[in-house]
């Protein structure tokens, strides 16, 4: 449906007047890591995610665009940080380490400046830069940890949304090939770097536990312009 409703998307464009106007769609495989921004936290390991997006790019000359549109970000992560738990009520809840793989959903609004140079033909390369704004939606994850003598662990993914900022901020760059199909459509293949440079845990974690996670993923996206 999410995939439908983004091609209705592009159909409508052409309805839009302006040549300097282009939209599109785009998906493909992420590679997802978490950087620790404190010792209460390290990352254990690489994930695989998946992205979808709709573009737009308005052009401001034949080599220079402002771009944006909406991109869902599926992130799989893997990594430790520090929590404070408890498992009954006979005993004192305390700080511990806990190692968690994570399922989060990020809804992200990019703006970026995007160069493109022709390369030979209907083929040009280009490369962006710029910010983003993401959404967190949703995080399940399953826990494992040390609790005294007990080892507590997850039977199954748990909802731990609440423990996540609703709003994160990241840093975005791309470099991709373009190539024009007709007059109305070009195929493009990307890589694209996002780094979140904001806290993914809310204020309350990271003060009580000093945990600070930055959510990182390597995009690698093919899609359609029109």
């Amino acid at each position: 449906m999410l995939i439908i409703s983004m091609v209705a998307l592009v159909a409508m464009s052409d309805n839009v007047q302006a040549q300097d106007a282009r939209f599109g769609i785009k998906m493909g495989p992420s590679f997802d890591w978490a950087s620790a921004g404190s010792v209460a936290s390290k990352n254990e390991g690489l994930g695989l995610g998946f992205n979808l997006g709709v573009v737009y790019d308005h052009y401001l000359t034949n080599y220079m665009a402002v771009s944006s549109g909406v991109n869902f970000n599926f992130l799989r992560m893997k990594y430790m940080f520090t929590d404070y738990r408890y498992v009954n009520e006979f005993l004192e809840p305390t700080d511990v380490a806990v190692s968690r793989r994570l399922k989060t959903t990020n809804i992200e609004i990019p703006l970026k400046m995007k160069f493109n140079m022709d390369v030979m033909g209907s083929l040009k390369a280009y490369m962006e830069a710029g910010v983003g704004l993401g959404f967190n939606s949703r995080d399940h994850a399953k826990d494992t940890y040390d609790f005294y003598w007990e080892s507590v662990s997850s039977k199954d993914y748990e909802d731990c949304t609440s423990q996540y900022r609703l709003l994160q901020a990241s840093i975005i760059f791309g470099l991709g090939a373009e190539l024009e199909i007709n007059s109305k459509f070009s195929a493009f293949a990307q890589l694209t770097f996002d780094h979140s440079f904001s806290n993914a845990f809310v204020n309350s974690l990271e003060k009580q536990t000093g945990s600070v996670i930055r959510n990182n993923f390597l995009g690698i996206e093919v899609g359609i312009m029109h």
